[in-house]
């Protein structure tokens, strides 16, 4: 996050943590300054990566213990040696200054004031009738109501409610909140000056502001406060709640500058710099620029969302005006319901304009991000008054943005992001029985019709805005039970009114004070979102306005939205949609049978419309995103995940007990909060999956954009939401799984199936195997040995193999602890290799001087490729009848020379194997876990022996011996080929020989050891990286090809070692001399030429490749033969060239276009995407490629793949 709001964020952060800690951090001498005890101190230790209490801006339900400051003197220290530390950081001992004191303690009262959690117990404890107003938002307006008292009091409102040049003197020694300074103007010298709209606000205005846009869940309590602030102010103070409305606008515009990636045209100059980093509160550069280096641009959406939030509830208590005033297009004096008209013409705009454009991808993804905006306020207005208005709206974005010609990237099958599939995999496994073909004829009727979307969360929004502008004849009343859209905390605050002079009290004739409802008096306040010349608010507005034709360009702007991520997701339905009005509740026996045995399933089915769907996975999403942990570049850390964990079930408390109708209108509803949410935890354990499937690929080197896109972060969350409610979310979770293993594991792509296998496993890892014997049970036929190869048995197949790798005992550990006894998966995962044949004595020998006698790498090599070492050392049964260059019988040199460098993996492996069995075959399980079965396979370990790091450096080591084998091998079958041999063909098939060996000696689960092998294979160049493509894709194999659905991994990493090899030597001045060259301001003016070089040779490493990968995938993808149903090979290689392609790109993007400190930023992103297209990887020409080979296609499924890959490629590059 940039200055302007993270400073407020975390202000409180900060300074809790500073007083905190302060007794932390103690000298050592024993006089003045020494060791400083403080009995409030309730953690006696402190670790750099835990915190028990929430920073500023976060809620917490516990209370928070605060140590006193250092006193000046160092108490404790007694007379003595001198002065010590007070303090890590410092020699001096530092005094608190008692205003900047009570500013802390504002900020803590004002982050807590709407905190969920501790509403719902003061409610509780009060008790009462809910009313108009529901209990948990009575208790939040009595904090509102004195938290009010408090600020406009006589004695405190000089100092809580200053402005202007008062805020500017006492906040001298105080951080700019909202970081709106001179250096984060246009990057233009002859650019207006900035305000400084922090100063010009005041701190409880800025404050006010910062925590509206960060805590989603507490935005209609800020709202409140401004409300009782406004009204209750001295006069003296008047007028706060128009510098709130100022202050949020002028922030709204540049928040929309920097989502929208505003540049001047023909530069990379920001008209937004957020690059520099004012003190430690911020965010850590990882986190500002996120992974795909948008992490500044989805913060800031998230802080526009929030702030048109605000003004929303600002419009609902009349503060800000919400009908749309005389038409008025410059962007100022705008009503709330004008404002968003403008960024819905904005919109629009740009989605005219994305067809013809240059930069058609940047307008479309701003158009997107200006419809989600408008559509995410609307459901916050109270539609009654304007609903004529919004429909127009909606008409105006289905129209142009969100209708028929938009197109997501989660589309199934087309989509570079998508979850599902555009049919269903061919799962057969074995032979089919009748009611199998009774299924698939089923299916073949079906195919006519459109395949279920999976829409991402735009097109669920535009759905459920629909749905709420017009509610169907059943819920005219409340369309939603989600309780957030119409909490109105102000309605609790009350103001004293006195009675007229002429009306005495019996008594004394005195006038007395009436508590009447607190209102607005004012005059309801416009908005200026562009500003004046002299000080403009926003520039991206204008520009696009000028796309139609109502505005010129005079600032020189456009923009360059790069990306979505973060921003949308994709969304994926998991338990069941609620009945229809239509539909007969008994309709399927079972089915309510199955529910009666989970009340609370049934519950969410039938109780939790689409719509409160929505906005639960709506809000959970905000909550993950802005509670996220951190830790700064100072190493201070914020947040945990288990406060996210405990912000997330807070949402427990926003949900009305049922949908009224006009029958139920004017009834008492329940107030016991376990009631009004029950079924909760599936709608929680629903998104929470749906996200974690579409997180980003684990090991391909391409990072998550946001924290909703990181797949441990989600993990963690949901861990620690089962460990926050044992008796509901792990149930929720296991019928989440069993319902997804039936219905949705065929449908998901291969990445998607793998994200959600390896959270299993990680899951299970950290709750001790807790899972039902009746799942492995029920798994086990799906993995058995013999039968074909089907995506469940891909799906259990990754959950046991990311446990072995998550284990130090590896397999021994699963089978011991995680499966059942004598259970059939232990044959069917661990130990499946089949014999091998013992080696002969020229291996034996090989191994000998490889391991044993330590003979010197040159001699092994005359010694391999002497004539003394003959293929008659060898065991090949098989002949080479047609002569193929990648038959093994041409590379046994090659392969006894490979096998020898992994005898430590074929050892270990073995001993495994054995200690596997040993342990699968014991059906008891106090036998199972007796240490004796081990002890007797402990004197074969050595100790000190690291095999992965003994193999990387013995393929460096032995690399003069395997290329010498390689090069003798290919000679000898030069020699006796008939006809003219490829030479660079015939090295690439003794390349990918030697990538068998690697892969048949490996463990299928160590997935650790396979990528650290081709890493040091590549990073020593015994092979390349079309080597690595061709030996993915079994392009070689003449026999049925077996394709890894992380083949792609392979690849990118292949291809991510080449690239950081080009680049490590373009920049290793001083290689070979051992000096260390200050090349500073020699080559400064040709240092776009260099870059330029640099991406060429980058390009000549990397085209080769994902031309090798498209021509060999469409040749697979053509020869399918199946016409009912997706072979499960198919969607591994077309699935897994869209995500090859994605790290490709997002690879080029990290080396030559990021920002720092990600990279350098040599280059533009459309540079690099011409270098592309000058090499002849165009989108058109990997489109022609695909549709080039649909004429081969001997099956209807290849088609249909690869027409899906056509359009892919038409939308990726």
């Amino acid at each position: 996050m940039d200055a302007a709001l993270s400073s407020d964020r975390h202000h409180s952060d900060n300074h809790r943590r500073h007083d905190n800690r302060s007794s932390n951090y103690q000298g050592r001498g024993r006089g003045r300054g020494g060791r400083h005890t403080n009995s409030q101190r309730h953690h006696s230790r402190h670790h750099p990566y835990h915190r028990d209490d929430y920073g500023g801006g976060r809620s917490n339900r516990r209370d928070h213990h605060h140590g006193g400051a250092i006193d000046a003197r160092g108490r404790g220290g007694g007379e003595g040696r001198g002065r010590g530390p007070g303090n890590r950081f410092s020699t001096e001992p530092k005094s608190v200054d008692p205003q900047v004191a009570m500013m802390k303690q504002l900020t803590a009262m004002v982050a807590k004031m709407g905190d969920l959690g501790g509403a719902a117990e003061a409610a509780s404890a009060a008790g009462g009738a809910a009313g108009e107003v529901r209990l948990v938002v009575q208790a939040i307006g009595r904090n509102i109501q004195d938290l009010v008292e408090v600020l406009c009091s006589p004695s405190n409102s000089g100092l809580f409610l200053r402005f202007g040049e008062d805020a500017a003197d006492g906040n001298a020694n105080t951080d700019d909140a909202e970081g709106m300074e001179d250096s984060n103007a246009n990057m233009d010298a002859s650019s207006p000056k900035q305000v400084d709209a922090a100063t010009k606000a005041g701190p409880l205005a800025t404050l006010i502001h910062s925590c509206a846009t960060n805590l989603p869940l507490q935005t209609p309590s800020y709202a409140a406060l401004t409300l009782g602030v406004e009204c209750t102010a001295p006069s003296s103070h008047a007028g706060f709640a128009l510098r709130c409305v100022e202050l949020g606008i002028k922030c709204l515009g540049r928040d929309l500058d920097m989502m929208l990636d505003c540049r001047l045209v023909g530069t990379e100059s920001k008209v937004v710099n957020d690059s520099q980093e004012k003190d430690e509160g911020e965010r850590c550069h990882a986190e500002k620029t996120g992974g795909y280096g948008n992490g500044s641009q989805i913060d800031a959406y998230y802080r526009a969302k929030f702030m048109l939030r605000y003004l929303a509830h600002l419009a609902n208590i009349g503060i800000v005006s919400c009908k749309q005033q005389p038409n008025n297009n410059d962007g100022n004096n705008l009503s709330l319901l004008g404002l968003l008209q403008l960024l819905v013409q904005c919109a629009c705009n740009a989605a005219s304009s994305a067809a013809s454009s240059s930069g058609r991808a940047a307008l479309r993804r701003t158009s997107v991000i200006l419809a989600s905006l408008v559509l995410s306020t609307i459901p916050y207005l109270n539609l009654e008054d304007v609903n004529n208005m919004v429909v127009d709206l909606l008409e105006e974005l289905e129209t142009h943005v969100v209708g028929q010609s938009y197109s997501s990237d989660y589309e199934p099958g087309v989509g570079w992001q998508a979850i599902l599939l555009n049919g269903e995999l061919d799962d057969q496994a074995g032979e089919a029985t009748a009611e199998d073909e009774e299924d698939d004829d089923d299916d073949d009727e079906g195919d006519d019709a459109p395949a279920p979307s999976c829409a991402d969360t735009l097109q669920d929004l535009l759905r459920t805005v629909r749905k709420l502008v017009n509610p169907s004849p059943q819920n005219q009343v409340r369309p939603s039970r989600f309780a957030l859209l119409g909490d109105a905390p102000w309605k609790t605050l009350k103001s004293n009114a006195t009675t007229p002079d002429n009306m005495e009290d019996v008594e004394g004739g005195t006038s007395e004070e009436l508590t009447v409802p607190m209102t607005y008096m004012g005059e309801p306040l416009l908005l200026d979102l562009v500003g004046s010349d002299d000080e403009k608010h926003c520039k991206c507005v204008p520009y696009l306005l000028s796309l139609g034709g109502g505005f010129s360009n005079e600032d020189n702007i456009e923009v360059n939205c790069r990306l979505l991520d973060g921003i949308l997701y994709g969304r994926l339905a998991i338990f069941d949609a609620p009945p229809g009005p239509d539909e007969e509740e008994n309709d399927d026996e079972d089915e309510e049978d199955a529910k009666e045995s989970d009340p609370n399933l049934e519950c969410y089915v039938k109780s939790y419309s689409l719509i409160d769907r929505f906005f639960l996975s709506d809000a959970i999403r905000d909550v993950l995103m802005c509670h996220r942990p951190m830790v700064n570049d100072a190493g201070a850390d914020r947040s945990t995940a288990k406060e996210v964990a405990e912000q997330i079930w807070m949402l427990s408390h926003l949900f009305h007990p049922e949908s009224l109708t006009e029958e139920s209108e004017g009834e008492m509803p329940s107030s016991n909060a376990s009631d009004v949410s029950k079924g909760i935890e599936y709608g929680i354990v629903e998104t929470l999956l749906s996200l974690i499937v579409q997180s980003a690929p684990r090991c391909c080197n391409v990072p998550a954009s946001s924290a909703v896109n990181q797949h441990l972060y989600l993990a963690r969350v949901l861990l620690e939401l089962t460990k926050l409610k044992p008796s509901l979310v792990p149930r929720a979770i296991v019928l989440a799984i069993s319902g997804m293993f039936e219905d949705f594991i065929p449908s998901l792509t291969p990445v998607a199936r793998e994200n959600l296998a390896t959270w299993l496993a990680i899951h299970l890892a950290n709750t001790d195997y807790q899972w039902p014997k009746s799942f492995w049970d029920h798994w086990a036929p799906y993995v058995a040995s013999g039968r074909t190869r089907n995506s469940r048995r891909d799906f259990v197949t990754i959950v046991l193999h990311s446990m072995a790798g998550l284990s130090s005992d590896g397999a021994v550990a699963i089978v011991k602890d995680c499966l059942p006894p004598n259970s059939p998966l232990v044959r069917s995962v661990f130990l499946t290799t089949a014999e091998e044949s013992s080696t002969s004595a020229a291996e034996d020998d090989l191994i000998d001087r490889f391991w044993n006698a330590s003979h010197d790498p040159d001699s092994i090599r005359q010694f391999i490729i002497s004539d003394e070492f003959t293929s008659d050392m060898t065991a090949i049964e098989d002949e080479n009848e047609d002569h193929s260059m990648f038959h093994r019988s041409v590379w046994w040199r090659t392969g006894m020379a490979t096998r020898a460098l992994l005898h430590p993996i074929s050892r270990e492996k073995a001993r495994v194997a054995r200690l596997v069995e040993r342990i699968s075959n014991q059906v008891d399980n106090a036998v199972r876990d007796d240490p004796m079965i081990s002890d007797d396979l402990k004197d074969e370990v050595d100790p000190t022996e690291d095999v992965l790091t003994d193999i990387s450096d013995a393929i460096f080591r032995f690399k003069p011996v395997i290329l010498a084998a390689l090069a003798r091998d290919a000679d000898a079958y030069d020699s006796i080929a008939t006809g003219r041999v490829d030479d660079d063909q015939l090295l690439l098939a003794g390349e990918v020989f030697i990538l068998d060996q690697f892969e048949n000696v490996i463990p299928s689960w160590d997935s650790v050891t396979r990528n650290v092998s081709i890493e040091s294979l590549m990073k020593s160049k015994i092979v390349s990286p079309v080597a690595v493509a061709t030996w993915t894709l079994r392009f070689h194999n003449s026999s049925p090809r077996v394709i890894s659905p992380q083949w792609w991994k392979c690849v990118s990493l292949a291809v991510h070692s080449a690239i950081t090899s080009v680049e490590g030597a373009s920049s290793d001045l001083g290689s070979g001399i051992g000096m260390i060259i200050d090349d500073t301001g020699i080559n400064d003016e040709d240092a776009n030429e260099t870059a330029a070089k640099r991406l060429d040779e980058a390009l000549k490493t990397a085209v080769p490749v994902m031309k090798c990968i498209v021509e060999q995938g469409c040749q697979v993808l053509a020869s399918i033969d199946a016409d009912k149903k997706i072979p499960v090979m198919g969607a591994d290689v077309s699935e897994g060239i869209k995500r090859f392609f994605s790290s490709v790109l997002f690879l080029f993007y990290h080396h030559f276009s990021s920002e720092p400190p990600l990279g350098i930023r040599e280059l533009t992103f459309s540079t690099v995407m011409d270098g592309f297209g000058g090499m002849g990887l165009s989108s058109e020409k990997m489109s022609l490629a695909c549709q080039t080979s649909i004429s081969t296609c001997k099956g209807e499924q290849g088609k249909k793949l690869l027409q899906s890959l056509s359009r892919s490629f038409e939308k990726m590059m």
